[in-house]
C-alpha cells in the first residue's frame, strides 16, 4: 500500500506531453509534394478533453480534479518518519552529542516521536487541513483518521521491534569488547603500565537493554493514547502527557 499526503507536499509531476511535430504529405496533380513540418502545441487540458471524448468514461472535471490532487500529494512512510523524529528528539536530549544517552533514553525518543505524530494526525483532521491518500488496485481514495492512526501504530510496533533488536546486538558487542579490554588492562598492569579502569560500570549501564523493553515501549504508547483521549489543550501540553508515560 502506498500512502500519500498533501502535507508539506513535494510535487509529483504529471507526465508532460512533448510538442508534436507532424509531417503531412500532400498530393497535387498526382505528384507527391512534402510540406514543411508544422509545429502543433497541444495543451494538457486539450489532451485530457480528447481522451475523455474517446473513451467517454470520465468527465473533464474529474480528470482535472485528479490532476490537481496528484500535484499536491507526496509519498508517506510512517516508519521512516518515526525514526527520523526519534533521532531529532534524541539529538535534543543529548544536547547534540554533548551527553551520552542510555538505551532507555533513546527508547523514550521513539515514544516522543510516536506521540508527536499521533498529535499531528489528530489535530490535522480536527482542523480539516490533513488529507492522506492511499493508492490500490481500485485507484486513490482518502483515508480516515482512524485508518491513519492504525497505520501509525503498526509502523510504531515495527520500529520498536527493530530498535530493541539493534540495541540487544549493541549490548552483546559492547560486552565482548569490554572483556577484551579487561584482559588488555590486566596484562598491562602486570607489566607495570598504568591503565584506566576498563570495566566502566557507567558505560556498561548505558548499553544495558532493560528487561522487556519491547513491552514497555508498547505499553507507553497505550498509556499515552489513554491520556491523550482526555487531553485539554487549555490546561495540558504534549510534554506534560509524555512526562507520565516515559520509561524510567
Amino acid at each position: 500500500m502506498r500512502v500519500t499526503s498533501q502535507m508539506n507536499n513535494p510535487m509529483l509531476m504529471m507526465p508532460q506531453n512533448s510538442i508534436m511535430n507532424q509531417k503531412e504529405p500532400a498530393q497535387m496533380n498526382n505528384n507527391r509534394v512534402t510540406e514543411n513540418p508544422v509545429k502543433v502545441s497541444i495543451s494538457q487540458e486539450g489532451i485530457d478533453r480528447s481522451r475523455i471524448q474517446q473513451n467517454g468514461q470520465e468527465t473533464f472535471e474529474s480528470v482535472m480534479q485528479r490532476r490537481e490532487m496528484l500535484k499536491k500529494t507526496r509519498v508517506m512512510s510512517y516508519g521512516y518518519d518515526l525514526s527520523m523524529k526519534a533521532v531529532e528528539f534524541n539529538d535534543a536530549a543529548s544536547e547534540n552529542g554533548a551527553k551520552t544517552l542510555s538505551v532507555t533514553d533513546r527508547a523514550n525518543g521513539y515514544i516522543s516521536a510516536y506521540a508527536s505524530m499521533y498529535d499531528e494526525i489528530v489535530k490535522g483532521y480536527e482542523n480539516g487541513t490533513r488529507e492522506i491518500y492511499v493508492e490500490d488496485e481500485f485507484g486513490m481514495h482518502r483515508l480516515t483518521k482512524e485508518e491513519e492512526l492504525k497505520a501509525l501504530e503498526e509502523a510504531y510496533k515495527r520500529e520498536v521491534d527493530d530498535f530493541v533488536t539493534m540495541e540487544k546486538a549493541n549490548e552483546q558487542a559492547y560486552a565482548i569488547v569490554s572483556q577484551e579490554m579487561i584482559k588488555i588492562a590486566s596484562v598491562s598492569a602486570r607489566s607495570g603500565v598504568a591503565v584506566s579502569e576498563a570495566n566502566d560500570s557507567k558505560a556498561m549501564e548505558q548499553h544495558k537493554v532493560p528487561e522487556n523493553l519491547n513491552g514497555k515501549m508498547l505499553s507507553a504508547a497505550d498509556i499515552f493514547k489513554q491520556n491523550y483521549a482526555a487531553f485539554n489543550p487549555d490546561t495540558d501540553s504534549l510534554s506534560q502527557i509524555l512526562s507520565r508515560v516515559k520509561i524510567s
